[in-house]
């Protein structure tokens, strides 16, 4: 029985060091440029990471009162806007390699911890979706602080400000997106 464990652990500690020596590569492959960055990480953010509940989880309560066209629209530029935020941020780390130190599986979830070599006061968290065949991310915490959390506090704020209408935050999310 102990085998199956630990054998999650190994797969999960390499798809984390798969999507991070990917996310290096193609990010050291783009043009510098802000834009060309943003362009290259969205797919990567398509492929590993689960963004529509990413995005339903940042908006909170607010999911449900908006239709199924608005929700469409929403997480569209919810995952431009995030790859223009994150591929700016990626610079910070470029060519650092990642160290996994421990993976907690749940069952349908798991954590890897990890910290980018040579830098162990920066630790990085990955929640991983592990129930639904391929694994997917869905948050990230950066020394303990959720990426997704943040947004949702952000996010859920514009909202209140606005009576609940969409439309100011999706004017945010596309004025901040680099990429279509």
């Amino acid at each position: 029985m102990a085998a199956a464990p630990a054998r999650a652990a190994a797969d999960l500690s390499a798809f984390v060091a798969q999507v991070a020596r990917e996310s290096i590569t193609e990010l050291s492959k783009a043009d510098p440029t802000d834009p060309a960055r943003a362009a290259a990480l969205k797919p990567l953010l398509l492929k590993y990471f689960d963004m529509t509940d990413i995005a339903k989880h940042a908006l909170g309560g607010y999911w449900k009162k908006i239709d199924a066209g608005q929700q469409q629209q929403y997480v569209e530029r919810f995952v431009n806007y995030i790859a223009s935020v994150y591929a700016k941020r990626f610079k910070e780390y470029d060519g650092r390699q990642l160290e996994v130190k421990r993976v907690r599986d749940q069952g349908a979830s798991a954590t890897v911890f990890t910290a980018v070599a040579g830098d162990q006061d920066t630790r990085l968290d990955w929640d991983i979706r592990t129930d639904s065949g391929a694994p997917l991310i869905v948050d990230i915490r950066v020394n303990g602080l959720s990426l997704v959390d943040t947004h949702r506090q952000e996010f859920t704020s514009v909202m209140s400000q606005n009576k609940g209408d969409i439309t100011a935050l999706m004017g945010i999310l596309k004025s901040k997106s680099l990429v279509n």
